[in-house]
């Protein structure tokens, strides 16, 4: 993957700096489409535009900034994406004679305008552009959405494995980057002995089958050779159709994107949230849920647990006092209503639930009737410190009439631009059970406990 946000300034003028990642499945697969032209191009080709492998990848995934921007600008005046005119893509001929092209492509396709994305992308594929790689994006961009198929959703699955008494268990959340970051925030976590590795979803850009290889199970191979792994179901896995993320499961033995880990003295009940994540630039909610025939498989493990204590694992966040974790009619919400009613019941059984999909770290107080909610979706992904900010955002709608308060001292330090990187180590002895919060800075990646608790 390539880093192309900019710090000081970008491409256009006036706007704030480049997303890393997005949740559309259109602007995500064009950006694997643009990662993977810009790997496999031939180093004589950049060299000859007189361009490095980074500055190509900035050109060919500036019109997935711009349309984000467009659709960010839309929706912020209370109107509706699927009624909106197109904006004027002009500004970004400054970036490359194709940029333009490529951003109403996917401003088509966000639209559902078919019959303008096939000539769009024909104008792509045959346009004499400046630099090199527009043919190569909107071939392999075609190629994605092509590989598409039906929900690959496995149903009525109930696999069970068995838990050590006494193991150290990792978890990394949102960390399928591939990058250097994350490669060594791994090897940090080697360094802790685990003895086993869960991912808490989320492989990037889109979850396709070689950004599942080579993020994911590639380095997780090199690095913990042996070491059983268990990776959730985030949005971005199924960005690509979901396909890919199946054929993992399949490798590493997983079977379902939902699972239970049980031992003697705790259950580690796994759910898919991913699934039902919704595109928020054409609905009016994104707020995820459980697929229905999974509901009764979570509460089960839950409700006979047999005297085990329960740990949830999750993608999605039940709560966040930072960013809408949802819409509902419009209004934001700090809370998923949509989980918070299928586990409300059962809350009190469950002693940890550690969550991915916001990348920050944060050790909550109780709340909604959870004694220990944490997220740990910041194992790889980079955030700018000006991007983000342990903040409470007043605007969001609560259950209780409260946000979500925070330990001010577990979170994330930064390198001045942009957030430390984290992971967690779960630490079970028969009945005993505790979590270390690792963070690793950007800078010197040596992993420093910022945070312990008991579980």
């Amino acid at each position: 993957m390539f880093d192309t946000r900019d710090l000081a300034s970008t491409e256009l003028e006036n706007q704030p700096p480049d997303e890393y990642t997005y949740r559309d499945a259109n602007l995500s697969l064009w950006q694997s489409a643009a990662n993977y032209a810009v790997t496999n191009m031939a180093p004589a080709l950049i060299e000859a535009k007189d361009r490095t492998p980074r500055g190509i990848a900035r050109i060919l995934m500036a019109p997935v900034h711009a349309v984000n921007r467009a659709v960010s600008e839309i929706k912020k005046g209370g109107h509706q994406v699927a009624s909106a005119v197109a904006p004027d893509f002009s500004a970004l001929a400054t970036v490359g004679d194709c940029a333009k092209l490529a951003a109403e492509l996917l401003w088509a396709e966000i639209k559902g305008d078919d019959n303008a994305v096939s000539i769009l992308e024909n104008q792509l594929k045959y346009s004499v552009c400046d630099v090199p790689g527009w043919a190569e994006c909107v071939t392999q961009y075609g190629i994605y959405k092509a590989s598409m198929g039906p929900n690959p959703y496995r149903e009525n699955m109930d696999v069970v494995k068995p838990l050590p008494d006494q193991t150290q268990i990792a978890i990394v959340g949102d960390w399928g980057t591939g990058e250097e970051t994350a490669i060594d925030l791994l090897q940090q976590v080697k360094n802790q002995n685990p003895s086993i590795l869960i991912h808490l979803g989320d492989v990037y850009y889109a979850g396709t089958g070689s950004e599942m290889t080579h993020n994911f199970l590639q380095v997780c191979h090199s690095i913990l050779p042996g070491i059983p792994l268990y990776s959730l179901c985030g949005n971005h896995d199924m960005y690509s159709g979901g396909a890919p993320y199946y054929k993992l499961l399949d490798t590493i033995g997983q079977q379902s994107s939902y699972f239970c880990l049980r031992g003697n003295d705790w259950q580690i009940v796994s759910v898919d949230t991913g699934n039902n994540d919704n595109n928020p630039f054409t609905v009016s909610t994104n707020m995820t849920t459980l697929n229905r025939t999974e509901i009764p498989w979570a509460l089960d493990k839950i409700q006979n647990a047999g005297g085990r204590k329960t740990i949830l694992l999750s993608h999605h966040q039940l709560f966040s006092p930072f960013g809408s974790v949802g819409d509902v009619n419009g209004t934001p919400y700090c809370f998923n209503p949509n989980l918070y009613g299928i586990f409300k019941d059962v809350l009190s059984a469950v002693s940890l639930w550690l969550w991915g999909h916001e990348h920050t770290l944060a050790v909550y107080d109780q709340y909604m009737g959870l004694d220990k909610g944490r997220c740990v979706g910041c194992s790889a992904i980079p955030v700018f410190t000006r991007q983000q900010s342990y903040a409470p955002n007043t605007k969001l709608h609560t259950l209780t009439g409260n946000l979500p308060a925070w330990l001010a001292t577990a979170q994330l330090g930064n390198d001045g631009t942009d957030y430390n990187h984290a992971f967690a180590m779960i630490t079970l002895t028969k009945a005993t059970g505790k979590i270390d919060y690792f963070e690793v800075p950007m800078t010197n990646p040596r992993a420093n406990v910022i945070w312990s608790e008991p579980i």
